[in-house]
């Protein structure tokens, strides 16, 4: 089967998912790196990936459950949307110098929060 046999919208779906797993798999990595760049206690970059790694195990069962009952497509651009903000929001509070170890680990807990409803 062809790309061309699937049609537009699976082929823009298909870029959409590639482009957010992309993010999603750079996320954690660079989230620590930001955090030891910020503090040199291993402590403080630990919190802030186990911050990441929460919201997955803890509330992916729930998520799955509300997934389940809203409109899937829409539901995928909602937490997208989301999701860019909450990234645009951390991008301009590193940027000004506001950005702290409490604040990384509340985008990170947030971002998988969000990727947990996106991905059920």
């Amino acid at each position: 089967m062809t790309t061309t046999a699937l049609g537009r919208s699976y082929r823009l779906l298909w870029s959409a998912a590639v482009c957010s797993r992309l993010g999603d798999a750079l996320r954690t990595p660079a989230l620590a790196l930001l955090a030891a760049t910020l503090t040199r206690d291993p402590r403080a970059v630990a919190v802030v990936t186990v911050a990441g790694q929460l919201p997955p195990l803890l509330l992916g069962l729930l998520g799955g459950v509300y997934a389940d009952r809203w409109d899937r497509r829409r539901t995928m651009a909602v937490v997208d949307g989301a999701r860019a903000v909450v990234v645009a929001a951390l991008a301009w509070l590193v940027a000004t110098g506001q950005a702290g170890i409490a604040t990384l680990a509340a985008a990170a807990s947030l971002l998988a929060l969000l990727g947990t409803l996106f991905d059920a």
